[in-house]
C-alpha cells in the first residue's frame, strides 16, 4: 500500500508539472495515453485528474480534458491587486522577481535533469533566431526563464516567477523594456546554461546577477 501511495504521489507531481507548463486551453493526453506514459493503471490517472479538477487546474469536456485558464491567473490577479491598491508597488515586485530568479537558478544548479537542461537550451536557441520582433523576443525570453525555473524542481516558485514577470510586463508602458540589451542577454543566458550543466553555483549566480542588472528597468 505504501508503495502504491508513493507511486501515486510521484505521478501527481509529474502530471502537475506537465499541466503548469502548458497553456490555457491546451488539450491533455487521454487517460490511457497518460497511463501508458507513466506505466500505471488508468485508475491512478483518473484519481489524479479528480484532484486537478477540484483545484480548477483542468476542465473536462466531451471532446477531452483541457488546461483551465484559472491556472495561469490564480497568482497574477492577486499580484495585480496588490500593486493597484498601493499595498505594494512595481519596484517591490521587481525586487521580489530578482530574489526568486536568483533562488531558482541556485536550485537549478543542484537539481536540473538532463531533459530540463535540454529544455533551457532549446529556449535559448529560439532566442537566437534572426529577425524576430521585440514582442516575440520577450515571449521567448520568458520561455527561457520559465524553463530555468522549472529546473528548480519547485512548482510554486516556478508559477510565482511566471506570474510576477507577467504582471511587471503588463505594468510597463513599453513591455519590451523588460528585454536585455541584444547580444548581452544572450551571452549571459549561455553562461547560465553552462554553469547549470557544470553544477557551478558561483558562476550561475554571477551570470544571473549580471542579467538582472541589465534588465533592471525602473518602475
Amino acid at each position: 500500500m505504501e508503495n502504491k501511495i508513493r507511486l501515486s504521489d510521484t505521478v501527481m507531481k509529474e502530471l502537475e508539472a506537465i499541466i503548469l507548463n502548458m497553456k490555457p486551453g491546451d488539450k491533455l493526453p487521454t487517460e490511457m495515453e497518460l497511463a501508458e506514459r507513466f506505466s500505471v493503471g488508468r485508475s491512478t490517472i483518473r484519481e489524479c485528474m479528480k484532484v486537478f479538477s477540484a483545484r480548477k487546474m483542468i476542465v473536462r469536456r466531451n471532446e477531452g480534458t483541457f488546461v483551465s485558464s484559472w491556472v495561469k491567473e490564480c497568482l497574477v490577479d492577486p499580484l495585480n491587486i496588490l500593486v493597484s491598491m498601493d499595498i505594494g508597488n512595481l519596484t517591490e515586485l521587481i525586487e521580489l522577481r530578482e530574489i526568486l530568479e536568483t533562488e531558482a537558478v541556485k536550485l537549478a544548479v543542484q537539481r536540473a535533469t538532463d531533459e530540463e537542461i535540454k529544455a533551457i537550451e532549446r529556449a535559448d536557441w529560439r532566442m537566437d533566431e534572426p529577425g524576430i520582433s521585440p514582442d516575440e523576443m520577450q515571449s521567448r525570453d520568458f520561455e527561457f526563464h520559465n524553463a530555468l525555473a522549472m529546473a528548480s524542481g519547485n512548482s510554486i516558485l516556478t508559477e510565482l516567477i511566471k506570474a510576477i514577470r507577467k504582471v511587471i510586463a503588463g505594468k510597463l508602458e513599453d513591455s519590451t523594456e523588460a528585454l536585455p540589451i541584444s547580444g548581452e542577454g544572450s551571452l549571459l543566458h549561455k553562461k547560465i546554461i553552462r554553469a547549470v550543466k557544470e553544477r557551478n553555483l558561483e558562476e550561475a549566480l554571477e551570470a544571473m546577477e549580471e542579467y538582472l542588472i541589465i534588465t533592471d528597468y525602473k518602475a
